[in-house]
C-alpha cells in the first residue's frame, strides 16, 4: 500500500505535468493559412493565356474565395489545427480584373495531408509539385476525387456541367424542360434537389 504522503506527491506531480502540457497546447494565437500560388508569374509581353490563377481554394473549414495570380499570395484566413487535404479550382488564363467568371476550371487535390498547427500560419504552395489534377503537367484526378471536388467541395462551381478529370474539361449537362415544368405544375417531389453543401 502506498504511504498517503507518497501519494499525494505523486498527485501534485502529475497534476503539474498535466497543466503544463495543457498551457503548452493551448495558444491565445489564432491558427491561419495562406494560398501561395507557385505557377510562373506573367513576365512581361507573355501571353495572358498562359497563367495560372488560382481560383478557389478550401482546407477544412477555410475557404479562400479571392482568386491568387501567379508568383503571389493570399491574405491570411482563418483556419483550425487540422491535418488534411486541400483542395483547389485552378482557372488557366483568366484574368480576374475581367469581371466574367472563369471560362474553364481544373480541379485540384493537394499529393499530401497538409497539417496546421494551433497558433502558426499554414502556407499552402500550389503548384504541379504539391498538388495533382493538372491535365498539362500529366497528373489527372482519380474519377472520385473529380466527383468529391466538383460536387462537395465546390459544387456551385459546376453546377450543369460533368467534369472529365482526364482532360481537364467540362461538358454541358442536358436540361429537360419538361420534366422542371411537371415537377413544378405536378408533384412537388418531381422537382429539383435543393442543394445544400
Amino acid at each position: 500500500m502506498i504511504p498517503y504522503r507518497a501519494m499525494a506527491v505523486m498527485l501534485i506531480l502529475v497534476a503539474g505535468t498535466t497543466t503544463a502540457t495543457l498551457v503548452a497546447c493551448d495558444t491565445p494565437d489564432p491558427t491561419q493559412a495562406v494560398v501561395e500560388n507557385a505557377y510562373p508569374a506573367l513576365v512581361d509581353g507573355g501571353d495572358p493565356a498562359t497563367r495560372a490563377v488560382v481560383y478557389r481554394a478550401w482546407f477544412v473549414t477555410t475557404l479562400f474565395k479571392e482568386a491568387v495570380l501567379p508568383g503571389e499570395a493570399s491574405d491570411e484566413e482563418r483556419s483550425v489545427p487540422e491535418n488534411d487535404f486541400v483542395y483547389v479550382l485552378l482557372a488557366p488564363g483568366w484574368d480576374p480584373e475581367s469581371g466574367t467568371p472563369p471560362a474553364k476550371l481544373i480541379a485540384l487535390k493537394s499529393k499530401a495531408k497538409l497539417r496546421a498547427v494551433r497558433g502558426d500560419t499554414l502556407h499552402i504552395t500550389v503548384s504541379d509539385g504539391t498538388f495533382a489534377g493538372s491535365c498539362d503537367g500529366r497528373q489527372p484526378l482519380s474519377r472520385e476525387d473529380a466527383d468529391f471536388i466538383t460536387t462537395r467541395i465546390f459544387p456551385g462551381d459546376f453546377a450543369n456541367v460533368t467534369y472529365d478529370a482526364k482532360t481537364c474539361t467540362t461538358t454541358p449537362v442536358p436540361t429537360d424542360d419538361a420534366g422542371v415544368d411537371a415537377g413544378i405544375e405536378g408533384d412537388a417531389e418531381a422537382g429539383p434537389d435543393a442543394r445544400t453543401d
